[in-house]
């Protein structure tokens, strides 16, 4: 089936027009506005003589060029590559050369970078330049973006086409590129809306008058996940530059810009609710937070600070969504389901848990978790085998966590099924450690791994303190009783190590537990 490509920012644009659509420090963009400059950089691109499914590298922070990036290629069948902020130029280089990109877009903040890596990259001809102060071996965006049309392109393509390609979280090993086609990131559009129409009895759906705040990579979950749905439905979307983290300025830019939504990594979390408690007293209009990577407490906490405003969501790259979400709401009267991901976020996706030969399991049994849905057609970009392996018999797309689903249907994840740590007692989970490790209120983050031999692994925990904390055999040992409270034997931690630094990916999101266990091993 043929559709015309990016035709949801066209729809946006003919109905809310001169609203405004895009606002940042220092400027705003309305709805006819962005359509205008999506249509002038796709066919800008197009005039430097690439073609219908190039591949584009994108490497930048949260500016109002990466929204007019992202809306002109889709609309001209332009592929983005999405090349993390927080990734080294070794992983760029190695991404962009595996997809054979033409091109790449780079906030000049990286051309140093950049440039060292020129002449490893051995298909880019098109280096774009977008911010101050270009180098003279870069095409300023802007110089791009006036040779192009602001006339719509109406372009058709096949519904299976790539449309985008997201790279994976490269906890282990290179991160691989996942191809988003047209059709998969409609179904992907269709399910984030319905989730976040959904929040609670008392929370309406989303419409103009919503403000969205990205302030974390707006490349990674932030606008995969909230960007559409806002932006269909009129809202104004405001970026925040994500070269820093400054809590007291995020919660600050909530109340200023009369934020009603915000996607919030839990690591990222707990300094914001620092910032709000200290205050002592905080006014927002936040509605809709979706948070990832939080534990129990966590919750609790905002629920207490902020009010029931959240969900915690649980995804893949790959889905690119929430697939399930827990709602603040679902846990009234149901405390145990605070240790759950939630439920499935729309009637458009099936969750099941699998044996090893992909056979489904009762509920209360831990397996393999499996999710059935059209955001899940796609394919590992240049890896066939890796691809199959991705997918239980039946179309049942496998991102190699585990868990279990209980007789109401909330899905409880254990871990990473590659993580697990094997002692001589049995199997250890590490997010199952992790959660107890983070109740200690002076814990900032932390990663747990299996060292030593196999099946006979020792649990150990790296610990990073929060600013201020200073390290102590007393802590230690708090910390150690805090996490193992609950814990079976041969799950409790037998040490932890403090450190000034964890290995970590998507802005301190997700700890590199690979990584971690090289480094630690390394200094036992």
């Amino acid at each position: 089936m043929k559709v015309e490509a990016g035709y949801l920012v066209r729809y946006a644009a003919e109905r809310f027009n001169e609203r405004t659509a895009v606002s940042w420090n220092g400027g705003e963009y309305s709805f006819a506005q962005v359509n205008e400059r999506a249509n002038r950089v796709g066919s800008g691109f197009r005039a430097l003589g690439l073609e219908k499914g190039d591949r584009v590298g994108v490497l930048a922070y949260n500016t109002p060029e990466v929204v007019q990036l992202w809306f002109g290629f889709e609309k001209h069948n332009l592929v983005r590559m999405v090349l993390h902020s927080h990734f080294d130029m070794d992983a760029h280089s190695f991404s962009l050369n595996q997809v054979e990109a033409k091109a790449i877009v780079f906030d000049t903040r990286f051309a140093d970078m950049v440039d060292a890596a020129r002449k490893d990259l051995h298909t880019t001809e098109h280096f774009v330049a977008i911010g101050p102060n270009p180098p003279p071996w870069a095409v300023p965006f802007d110089e791009v973006a006036e040779n192009g049309s602001g006339d719509e392109p109406l372009l058709d393509v096949s519904e299976d086409a790539p449309c985008f390609l997201q790279l994976t979280s490269g906890t282990t090993g290179q991160p691989k590129a996942w191809i988003k086609t047209y059709r998969s990131w409609q179904a992907v559009i269709n399910h984030n809306i319905h989730h976040l129409d959904t929040f609670g009895p008392t929370i309406p759906p989303i419409g103009p008058e919503d403000v969205n705040v990205h302030f974390h990579a707006l490349q990674w979950a932030s606008g995969f996940q909230t960007l559409y749905p806002y932006f269909v439905r009129g809202a104004r979307s405001v970026l925040v530059d994500d070269v820093e983290f400054d809590p007291e300025v995020l919660i600050d830019t909530f109340t200023n810009e009369g934020a009603t939504g915000t996607f919030m990594p839990g690591p990222m979390l707990t300094p914001v609710l620092d910032a709000v408690e200290a205050r002592g007293q905080y006014d927002h209009s936040l509605l809709r937070m979706v948070v990832f990577f939080g534990a129990k407490e966590l919750l609790e906490r905002t629920t207490k600070l902020l009010g029931p405003i959240w969900t915690h969501g649980f995804g893949s790259t790959e889905q690119g969504a929430v697939t399930t979400r827990l709602l603040a709401t679902e846990v009234e009267g149901h405390p145990k389901r605070l240790d759950s991901v939630g439920r499935p976020g729309s009637p458009f996706l099936e969750v099941a848990i699998m044996d090893d030969s992909g056979n489904r399991l009762p509920p209360g049994e831990v397996g393999e978790i499996a999710k059935r849905s059209a955001m899940s057609m796609g394919e590992y970009w240049g890896l066939p085998e890796k691809s199959r392996d991705a997918f239980f018999p039946n179309d049942w797309f496998r991102p190699y966590d585990v868990g279990y689903i209980d007789s109401d249907g909330f899905l409880y994840y254990s871990d990473r099924a590659g993580d697990r740590i094997i002692t001589e007692g049995g199997v250890v989970y590490p997010h199952l450690v992790e959660t107890g490790i983070m109740r200690h209120r002076s814990v900032a983050n932390c990663g747990v791994v299996g060292l030593g031999e196999e099946e006979a692994q020792e649990v150990v925990g790296a610990v990073l303190l929060k600013q201020g904390v200073e390290p102590s055999d007393d802590l230690n040992a708090e910390i150690i009783t805090e996490a193992n409270h609950g814990l079976a034997n041969h799950e409790q931690l037998s040490r932890i190590v403090f450190v000034e630094e964890l290995p970590t990916v998507l802005g301190g999101a997700k700890v590199q537990r690979a990584a971690l266990r090289d480094q630690l091993s390394a200094e036992q």
